[in-house]
């Protein structure tokens, strides 16, 4: 493997390395301090919305102790080849025949977010080539909350509505109820929006195509069998921490930390709380969680682990639904909070999913999708398509929470 030996975070704008394996064109760079560098490379595989650029900080931390491998896939990151009918297993497999390729025998695999599933099913399918794994917002896949924003999504991409798909992205990443905790600035969220409501016609197929992955994937037959590390922000509320030890929990060898103050970009937000993990364990030392706002969950007691990020009000509130194909309906919402609530409310059995609003004088129009129609009764996720109906619903809870709360301690 050739490695560039004067890396700077300039470097990793300039125009990466091609590979061609068979068909496909994959996308690389390489830093290490040391010509002819014979360690196992660390291997950064990063989300949605990321970039090589994205991992500048994690390069230098990390260039002190091992080589770094970048690798986009096509489809990924700024790797501009479609590539729709290559599954999540198709490309796990072309990950491995790229490192085959590139005559690396063995990585130390770090996947954030949808690279994560990646990294993951990478280490399952391909053992003797993944020495470590370190992941951070993994999944099961098996909630349908989250699924549901992903599907509500690629539906608003597919409508054309680029403004409310960034300001539901925005929130799927962000958790706008523990600001306050996370110190997100206003600057970087409005960085943020900026960058997904500007998305290219080809950055949306990338998003599109990587998304409908996610959702095609049918989830972990088997899990992997190397020394595994998962962390995850306490406040994450699109892939969980009880998720997150759950997937953990399955490896023979893994561990997995709470990041506290964080939530769904821990790594943006306390990023020197999570390269204290990043050291010990890709060199196969013991994690303690002495560094500051990190904290080690016990893999022995998930059910301690919180499975709400916030409590639901007791609504009783009498609301409007509506959908473009069946049109107005009157239900009544019994349970709320900021991510979905629980509606009594007589709807087809084959009633569509997506595309719903719920209107009335408390909350304003709320955009939601349907989670379950069981009989009577729907459950709900909101989407928050809408930057002044998302702090119209904050606003409301806030206040009425406060009071339930002091009713319950009366």
């Amino acid at each position: 493997m050739d490695y560039a030996l004067d890396f700077t975070p300039q470097r990793l704008s300039e125009t990466p390395h091609c590979l061609r394996v068979g068909p496909w064109q994959v996308n690389y760079q390489a830093f290490a301090r040391h010509a002819n560098d014979q360690r196992a490379p660390v291997l950064l595989l990063g989300g949605a919305f990321q970039s090589f650029r994205s991992f500048a900080s994690e390069i230098e931390t990390l260039l002190a102790e091992h080589p770094v491998l970048l690798i986009d896939l096509p489809s990924q990151g700024c790797n501009e080849q479609q590539a729709p009918e290559l599954s999540l297993e198709g490309l796990a497999d072309l990950l491995n025949d790229s490192l085959a390729a590139l005559g690396v025998a063995q990585v130390k695999a770090v996947g954030l977010s949808y690279g994560s599933a990646l990294a993951a099913l990478f280490a399952v399918r391909h053992p003797a080539r993944c020495e470590r794994l370190l992941l951070a917002g993994v999944t099961q896949f098996g909630r349908d909350g989250s699924r549901r924003l992903l599907e509500q999504a690629l539906t608003l991409l597919q409508q054309g509505q680029q403004d409310a798909f960034a300001h539901g992205a925005m929130a799927g990443l962000i958790n706008h109820l523990a600001l306050e905790h996370t110190q997100v600035s206003a600057g970087f969220r409005k960085a943020l929006y900026r960058q997904i409501v500007r998305m290219d016609d080809a950055a949306q197929l990338r998003y599109q195509q990587n998304s409908q992955r996610l959702l095609n994937f049918q989830g972990f037959s088997a899990y992997p069998q190397c020394p595994t590390l998962v962390f995850t922000g306490e406040f994450d509320h699109f892939t969980q921490p009880w998720e997150n030890a759950a997937f953990a929990a399955q490896c023979p060898q893994a561990e997995a930390y709470l990041i506290r103050n964080a939530d769904h970009l821990a790594q943006f937000e306390q990023r020197d709380a999570c390269l204290s993990l990043y050291s010990p364990f890709l060199h196969g030392q013991t994690v303690t969680a002495n560094a500051p706002h990190t904290e080690r969950i016990d893999l022995q007691d998930l059910d301690t682990l919180e499975r709400r990020q916030q409590p639901h009000l007791s609504a009783n509130l009498n609301v409007q639904l509506s959908h473009p194909e069946l049109g107005s309906l009157s239900a009544h919402l019994s349970q709320l909070s900021y991510f979905g609530g629980l509606l009594s409310v007589a709807l087809p059995d084959d009633a569509p999913l997506l595309d719903w609003h719920l209107h009335c004088n408390a909350l304003g129009e709320q955009a939601i999708a349907l989670v379950r129609n069981q009989g009577r009764c729907a459950t709900f996720v909101c989407t928050h398509l809408d930057a002044d109906a998302d702090q119209r619903l904050q606003d409301y809870l806030q206040q009425h929470l406060s009071t339930q709360a002091l009713k319950a301690s009366a």
